[in-house]
């Protein structure tokens, strides 16, 4: 069972079908598209896998140095808005699976030996997805909203990971406040 961890372990909790409860899943989703060193593992844990992945972590001799958990948080933010909090910031009953699983309480007997961050996206709804699963244009069915939080919560996780992907220029403004490819007039 210990193949099942690594040094770096990056989870993504939720429901695909739950509209922004699949934002876990689509944060690794992209993350398993890059290159990442041999000492970072991505992973899916969908719904009741947190449950039992976190407390068969706590409690095996697992190398687990620090755990990433991505997954949707009701923090009273604007919905795609991301916070990262530590296990110990999470209010009470805040966070369970949908068996009403706490899950805090793995996380707590984990946090004595192992770094934990928790990425939460404030969700902009979780009802069940509207959109046909016969789509192919869709992947996950996350709000638009929340679709845009997804690129910020991959660089978070890098951040995290200590891995540099660079920067992307995504504005139509250089950083001189001048449109892209527009001379200097100097």
């Amino acid at each position: 069972m210990s193949d099942w961890y690594s040094e770096i372990m990056v989870v993504g909790c939720g429901n695909p079908l739950q509209t922004d409860d699949g934002f876990g899943p689509a944060v690794v989703s992209e993350l398993k598209k890059l290159a990442l060193p041999g000492n970072v593992k991505v992973l899916d844990a969908g719904l009741a896998g947190p449950h039992y992945l976190f407390t068969l972590m706590a409690q095996s001799d697992a190398p687990v140095k620090k755990l990433v958990i991505v997954d949707i948080l009701d923090f009273g933010g604007e919905p795609g808005q991301i916070a990262k909090i530590t296990p110990d910031l999470l209010p009470p009953g805040s966070y369970t699976d949908d068996h009403s699983w706490g899950l805090k309480e793995p996380l707590r007997v984990l946090a004595d030996r192992v770094e934990i961050v928790i990425l939460g996206c404030q969700p902009e709804c979780i009802e069940l997805s509207r959109i046909s699963n016969e789509d192919e244009e869709y992947e996950f069915w996350v709000t638009d909203t929340v679709k845009k939080a997804i690129p910020k919560a991959v660089r978070i996780v890098l951040d995290e990971i200590g891995v540099d992907y660079g920067h992307t220029i995504s504005s139509q403004e250089t950083h001189h406040g001048r449109a892209a490819g527009e001379a200097d007039g100097t």
